[in-house]
């Protein structure tokens, strides 16, 4: 469905000069709905120069962010994250929205509360910072013990090669490009018990999905642990012990969704801009991605607060399940699957941080529209190229399977990058 090109003014260069990386980033996102939604009123610069003010000004970013991050992570299910969805929906009401709606879904979900791998010998060895998976049941008090197979990347080739070793033993595998998921799966087709994933030297254990559905059998990730290594390539039989409080739940939480009418000649054409509101309960989830939710709340603010009449419709989408996979947005088009050949664009915001790229996934005909857009906001200093990627990383995919064309922002995330999915 390839977009008209509205025609819109370039944002003034001052306003990378007036501006952080924060508030480039939620300048640049306003820009984005004003270029691919069109503007009745009001019309091009001005329309540019009262959204800028209006978040140069008034910017409740900051608040709002702190406002979900500081309660703690955002587990969809928990009354944190209840409260989060309660927030949200309370700010768009007093920011003068008169759609907002809650879209409820179930899903199973998913808490840690202590995870303790130990390699058994004389004396034993904790391997700390260790991190289950997502929905692994509890173990039994005592915990779970069998000998380790070392798989080490653990292709699909590997797994087929060395099935008939998996039987009974918990699989190591080495953190790559391949998803936890798949191999845990392959893992236990093939009779394994218990599933490791180690992460590389310069890389702390990261918190993450496992499996699919609440199953007894435990899956963790461990820190890099040369010692262990070395003596299973030796040909040392080790064994483990994987020791693990969970807790899992059938719960109810709701994608939660506010828009802006479209008033023009296109009005029955839907934008979508997105984040993922929930998030780990390890740490805030400020990053990931308390600073999207909390980036769309203050597009949805400033564009409502200037009176800002789209010639397409603009939804904005709070999507609860994305960390445990992407179920608030398959939810969301599953919900509205009969509507999903008018939304001609998804613009989801995930960990945005200071803006450097425009993504496009699935569709050719969208570079170009992004490519213009990038130039038109220059002061932002976007990289002109479009990358077009198929990922599946985050809540733009659900949208991406169905044909709609999505877009998404890579950004620098400073300092803080290290700490995604951490404590």
């Amino acid at each position: 469905m390839p977009l008209p090109t509205p025609a819109v003014p370039p944002a003034p260069r001052s306003a990378a000069r007036l501006s952080g990386p924060g508030r480039g980033r939620l300048l640049l996102l306003l820009g984005l709905p004003l270029a691919l939604c069109g503007c009745l009123r009001p019309r091009g610069e001005v329309a540019d120069r009262l959204a800028i003010g209006e978040v140069m000004m008034r910017s409740e970013f900051a608040a709002n962010l702190r406002a979900l991050a500081m309660p703690g992570g955002r587990v969809s299910g928990t009354p944190n994250a209840e409260r989060a969805e309660q927030f949200v929906f309370d700010r768009l009401r007093a920011y003068g929205f008169p759609r907002v709606a809650r879209e409820p879904f179930e899903m199973w979900s998913w808490l840690v509360h202590d995870t303790r791998i130990t390699i058994l010998g004389d004396p034993p060895r904790v391997l700390e910072g260790a991190v289950a998976l997502g929905r692994t049941e509890s173990t039994p008090p005592g915990g779970l013990t069998a000998e380790v197979v070392d798989l080490g990347e653990g292709t699909d080739a590997d797994f087929e090669t060395r099935a008939e070793e998996l039987r009974g033993k918990i699989v190591l595998v080495r953190e790559n490009r391949a998803t936890r998921g798949h191999r845990l799966r392959a893992a236990l087709e093939r009779g394994a018990v218990g599933y490791l994933v180690m992460m590389p030297p310069d890389r702390e254990p990261t918190i993450g999905n496992g499996h699919r559905t609440p199953q007894p059998q435990p899956a963790a990730v461990i820190p890099h642990d040369a010692d262990l290594l070395a003596r299973l390539a030796a040909g040392e039989p080790i064994r483990i012990n994987m020791r693990l409080e969970t807790e899992n739940w059938l719960a109810c939480p709701c994608n939660i969704v506010a828009e802006l009418p479209g008033r023009g000649p296109h009005a029955d054409e839907i934008v979508i801009l997105g984040a993922h509101l929930d998030g780990w309960h390890l740490g805030e989830a400020a990053m990931d991605n308390g600073s999207g939710a909390a980036a769309i709340l203050e597009t949805a603010r400033a564009l409502r607060a200037i009176g800002w009449q789209p010639d397409r419709t603009v939804r904005f989408v709070w999507f609860m399940g994305e960390e445990h996979g992407l179920l608030g947005s398959k939810a969301y088009v599953t919900q509205h699957a009969a509507e999903l050949d008018r939304i001609v664009a998804m613009i989801n915001v995930d960990m945005p941080g200071a803006p450097r790229k425009l993504l496009a996934f699935g569709h050719e005909e969208l570079q170009d529209l992004l490519a213009a857009t990038a130039r038109d906001l220059a002061a932002y200093e976007l990289e002109h190229a479009v990358i077009g990627l198929t990922g599946d990383w985050s809540d733009h995919a659900p949208f991406m399977r169905q044909g709609v064309p999505t877009l998404a922002l890579a950004g620098e995330l400073g300092p803080g990058a290290k700490h995604y999915h951490l404590p």
